[in-house]
């Protein structure tokens, strides 16, 4: 989900709402969304940083840990992030151990002003992934399955 910056990079202050619906996939990572994950985003240029705050929505689909069934689930994910227009610079040695800082957790905007919100969207989609994907609170596993079926 590429986002054109141009229009907000050219003064300090400006301000943007965005809201966008794109189809992405995170088959790597299995996870199979079913709908358009769609954005609605407000940034706001700070003059080093382009702040982007806002949510996103898509429905994913999920294997039940206890009865193996395939289901539905809606995501929701809260966006709150930084782009810069200039990376910090690498502040560890080769080999060495370094503590990292809020800084170290910037993505970068592009040479042709752009932003690629897909990687944040991805990392917080997968998080927000239950640890135990259940299809109903009430699920009773594959063992009722097989009950039901004799």
């Amino acid at each position: 989900m590429k986002t054109d910056l141009t229009e907000l990079l050219q003064k300090v202050g400006n301000e943007a709402d965005i809201e966008q619906s794109s189809r992405i996939s995170f088959a790597d990572d299995e996870l199979i969304l079913t709908q358009p994950v769609k954005t609605k985003l407000h940034l706001v240029n700070t003059g080093t940083v382009v702040l982007v705050k806002g949510k996103a929505e898509t429905e994913a689909e999920l294997e039940c840990s206890r009865c193996l069934k395939k289901f539905k689930m809606p995501l929701s994910i809260e966006i709150d992030e930084e782009f810069a227009l200039e990376m910090p610079a690498p502040r560890h040695k080769k080999g060495k151990e370094v503590e990292l800082h809020e800084e170290d957790f910037v993505y970068p905007i592009e040479a042709d002003n752009t932003v690629d919100l897909t990687e944040v969207i991805r990392q917080d989609l997968l998080l927000a992934l239950p640890m135990q994907a259940l299809c109903s609170k009430d699920c009773q596993g594959i063992k009722s399955q097989k009950k039901e079926t004799k």
